[in-house]
């Protein structure tokens, strides 16, 4: 398992430190199209200068409102048991993942690709209480690539902000690729017949989007928009990658206060 001391120095690890306990940013909720989730429950994120290394808050009043039983009554205050459920650490873990690796490949090339992970190792030292102030850290390691995937290893570590105490290491094998959308714009640019293809994927896009609990409010097209240029021998190739999101821009725009 790498951590963080496997890439810093000790002079560096003092002012990585001394970076993340002055970051404000750690006091404000992440958006949803960042973590790719309705409700956040980490912070902004923290980078240390150049390097693939993140760490951010954890809410945990806002975690602990998911309830794995779904037991608890609705207002309540959720999760019943004093420490974290195994959910509540996939939860965070997927949600560091999605906002660290947009900083580090800017928002327009991580909304293009898509993720399969694989589970790698788990060191679960103590159990997170929820009276603890937790933060996380993920240092992203770039594996090379294989057929047509990017390979990548997540370390995530789990802090006592309190002591700065590590609770918590894991880390997950990630392969990624360009969405099928994108290959499909690929294809079409190479003079592959596959716009039909491309308009099936729109047509189920829009079902999905109708399907939201908080619709999209800043979609820049419709539909048949798409569909009508895709059909004029057109690719608006912008409004085509704003369309396969599900989530707006405006980072105001939140499921939950």
């Amino acid at each position: 398992m790498r951590t963080v001391d496997d890439i810093l120095s000790e002079g560096e690890r003092a002012h990585y430190e001394a970076g993340w306990r002055n970051f404000k940013g750690k006091y404000r909720p992440n958006s949803p199209r960042n973590v790719h989730s309705g409700m956040p429950v980490i912070s902004e994120v923290y980078r240390f200068e150049d390097y693939p290394l993140f760490r951010a808050h954890v809410f945990g009043k806002r975690l602990r409102t998911f309830d794995p039983y779904f037991m608890t009554t609705e207002g309540g205050r959720g999760y019943i048991h004093p420490f974290w459920h195994a959910e509540h650490y996939f939860m965070v873990i997927e949600q560091m993942y999605h906002a660290s690796r947009r900083n580090l490949k800017g928002d327009e090339e991580h909304d293009k690709e898509i993720a399969k992970d694989v589970p790698h190792e788990f060191k679960w030292r103590k159990p997170v209480f929820w009276g603890d102030i937790i933060s996380i850290e993920l240092m992203i390691e770039q594996k090379g690539r294989v057929r047509s995937h990017d390979r990548e290893v997540g370390h995530f570590t789990l802090y006592s902000d309190k002591t700065n105490e590590r609770l918590s290491y894991m880390s997950i094998l990630t392969f990624w690729q360009p969405r099928s959308y994108v290959r499909d714009i690929e294809r079409i640019r190479r003079g592959d017949d596959a716009i039909d293809d491309l308009i099936r994927k729109i047509e189920a896009q829009a079902i999905n989007h109708r399907r939201l609990r908080s619709p999209r409010k800043t979609l820049k097209v419709t539909e048949n928009d798409l569909v009508e240029a895709l059909r004029r021998g057109y690719i608006p190739e912008e409004e085509l990658h704003d369309f396969f999101s599900l989530w707006d821009d405006d980072p105001k725009i939140s499921f939950f206060a």
